[in-house]
C-alpha cells in the first residue's frame, strides 16, 4: 500500500497546476511518482524541472527511453517499466531492446547503437562505468550527450528510490 496519497490537481495552488498536469499526464511515464510528490509542491516542483531538462537534451527519445527502461529493469521498478514500456514502443525503441533489457540479456545480442545505450545505463547504475564505455558514448554524442545521458539515467534511477520509498514499487 502506498506511503502517500496520490494527490489531486484540486489538492494543490494554482501556480502549480500547470506542472501537476504536464508531469501526472498518462504520457510522463511518472504520474504516479509525481502524484505522489505533490504532497510537497516545492519538492514536485524541482523535480519536474528535471523532468523536463530529461526531454529538452539533445538525445533522440528512443535512447532517453532505452535508458529509462534499462534503469528501470537494473533497479527492479515494476511501476516505471510498465509506464515506460508504451512509451518506448512509441518512440521506436524494437522489441528486440524491450525483450532483451527484460530478460536481463541485453546489451548482449543487440544491434552496436541500441546496446551502447543499454550498457552506458547499466554502468551508471552499477557504478561501474569503464573508460571504453565512456569513449564509445563520446564518440556517438559527444561529451555533451555522455553528460546527457549520466544524467538521464541518474534521474530514473532516483525516481525508482522514490517509488521505493513511496511504496509505489514492490521490488
Amino acid at each position: 500500500m502506498p506511503r502517500l496519497p496520490a494527490t489531486l490537481r484540486s489538492q494543490i495552488s494554482s501556480e502549480m497546476q500547470v506542472k501537476y498536469e504536464r508531469v501526472t499526464n498518462a504520457g510522463s511515464g511518472l504520474a504516479a511518482t509525481f502524484q505522489a510528490l505533490f504532497a510537497n509542491s516545492q519538492v514536485a516542483s524541482g523535480l519536474a524541472g528535471l523532468d523536463e531538462l530529461t526531454g529538452q537534451l539533445d538525445l533522440e527519445p528512443w535512447v532517453t527511453l532505452t535508458v529509462a527502461l534499462t534503469v528501470a529493469h537494473e533497479r527492479g521498478s515494476e511501476t516505471l517499466w510498465d509506464s515506460f514500456v508504451p512509451l518506448a514502443r512509441e518512440a521506436g525503441v524494437s522489441d528486440a531492446v524491450i525483450n532483451g533489457i527484460a530478460a536481463g540479456t541485453a546489451p548482449r545480442g543487440l544491434l552496436p547503437k541500441e546496446g551502447i545505450w543499454v550498457h552506458f545505463a547499466m554502468e551508471v547504475v552499477r557504478d561501474q562505468m569503464r573508460d571504453s564505455t565512456w569513449q564509445a558514448a563520446t564518440h556517438l554524442v559527444g561529451d555533451e550527450g555522455a553528460v546527457a545521458l549520466a544524467f538521464t539515467a541518474c534521474y530514473y534511477e532516483m525516481m525508482t528510490r522514490l517509488n521505493r520509498t513511496f511504496a509505489l514499487d514492490t521490488a
